[in-house]
């Protein structure tokens, strides 16, 4: 069995991988404190199962499981962690295990004798993606967690000007003009990003309300939006209008 280990702090992931040691058939293929790096390298690694910390600075453990799964949705997850509030949330993620520090050998035995019983292959019955990542909502957004030439950027939801879904890419544009990929579908995004003032005004559309400086009515009783720091005119669909113009009573 593979496995890899992700934990801010380095005496926990130490000891854990000591422990972890002592079981003949366990391979440990990495040690991350960076959950950023854990991610970046994670789909070259191949682990069948990753113990991960949920408290951790800049990046969660459930975001980066949100994002293992837009990678490879069969990588066994088990849940490390001080605090047993989130053993519900970790559940609705289907994770093969949900552990407590300080953690004692006959939890840890418990723990890998039920991943043999999951006979790793397919090893969690998971949610769809979109689910998942609507769960994630409980929580609340701090950072969107998106892409650009293999790497994990975090960005501020304030600075996004607008995100749009093209050839099944979903990409958000910042301020700054840089455009990014991200893993979650344009809908996951949109729930995402609404208690951030962001609205969807087409099908393939999302912008932040707050970087709109001006309406251009269309024909056919469509609008185009005038998005701050771009040269991009952002549709309102037909279908989203009376939506928009109340959001902005017009």
């Amino acid at each position: 069995m593979r496995v890899i280990l992700v934990d801010d702090e380095s005496i926990a992931l130490d000891a854990l991988a000591e422990m972890l040691e002592g079981f003949g058939h366990i391979e440990i293929l990495g040690k991350y404190c960076s959950p950023k790096r854990f991610l970046e390298e994670f789909s070259d690694k191949k682990p069948d199962v990753v113990f991960l910390d949920i408290e951790m600075p800049v990046i969660d453990g459930f975001t980066v499981a949100e994002e293992m799964i837009h990678i490879a949705p069969n990588t066994g997850i088990v849940f490390v962690t001080a605090y047993n509030e989130y053993a519900i949330k970790a559940f609705e993620i289907n994770a093969i295990d949900y552990v407590l520090k300080p953690i004692s050998k006959e939890r840890l035995i418990s723990t890998v004798n039920r991943i043999k019983n999951n006979n790793i292959k397919g090893i969690n019955n998971y949610k769809t993606v979109q689910e998942i990542g609507l769960s994630a909502l409980k929580k609340g957004l701090k950072k969107v967690t998106v892409w650009k030439d293999e790497r994990i950027f975090l960005i501020n939801p304030a600075d996004i000007l607008y995100c749009f879904s093209r050839d099944k890419e979903v990409n958000v544009i910042t301020k700054e003009g840089s455009v990014y990929k991200s893993r979650y579908s344009l809908s996951i995004l949109e729930e995402k990003l609404k208690a951030y003032k962001f609205f969807r005004c087409h099908k393939s559309f999302i912008v932040n309300i707050n970087k709109v400086e001006e309406v251009i009515p269309e024909v056919n009783s469509i609008y185009l939006l005038k998005i701050c720091n771009s040269k991009e005119e952002i549709p309102v669909s037909r279908s989203y209008l009376k939506q928009f113009k109340n959001l902005i009573d017009i």
